[in-house]
């Protein structure tokens, strides 16, 4: 499924929730099967960009390590070796960088859409018990 279909679906399901006046069960009920169904593919969505993220992070370590040992094999001091390879790897540090950030503001949107479900849950459960003592007086 295509990331920013599910992410609209998400929102539009959460603006629906917050937006519903004395919902009732049924209804609450529709809205947090179609969120939950959407948050499963999301989380697959965020363990991608997780693995992205950790492969651009082992990518980047691996080259600044081998680009110090290569400097220090040439007779670079050691210290000095290190910041040219921190620097020489700037630019998948930078990418390194974009990743996690998406990673974070993925894993953050998942962990919303979770709260919003189990707030709904919670709703639900609530208006069940209400109907029933209602039914039972």
């Amino acid at each position: 499924m295509d990331f920013i279909k599910i992410t609209q679906e998400i929102s539009k399901i959460v603006t629906e929730y917050g937006k519903a006046k004395n919902p009732m069960p049924d209804y609450l009920m529709d809205l947090y099967k179609r969120l939950t169904g959407y948050l499963w593919f999301y989380s697959e969505y965020v363990a991608d960009v997780k693995g992205e993220y950790n492969q651009k992070y082992f990518r980047r370590k691996i080259e600044t390590i081998r680009e110090k040992d290569n400097l220090v094999k040439k007779g670079l001091a050691v210290n000095k070796a290190e910041i040219e390879s921190l620097l020489s790897t700037e630019e998948q540090f930078e990418m390194e960088m974009e990743a996690e950030s998406l990673a974070y503001r993925a894993d953050l949107l998942l962990k919303q859409g979770n709260r919003v479900a189990d707030c709904l849950r919670t709703h639900i459960s609530f208006l069940k018990k209400e109907r029933e003592q209602t039914d039972n007086n």
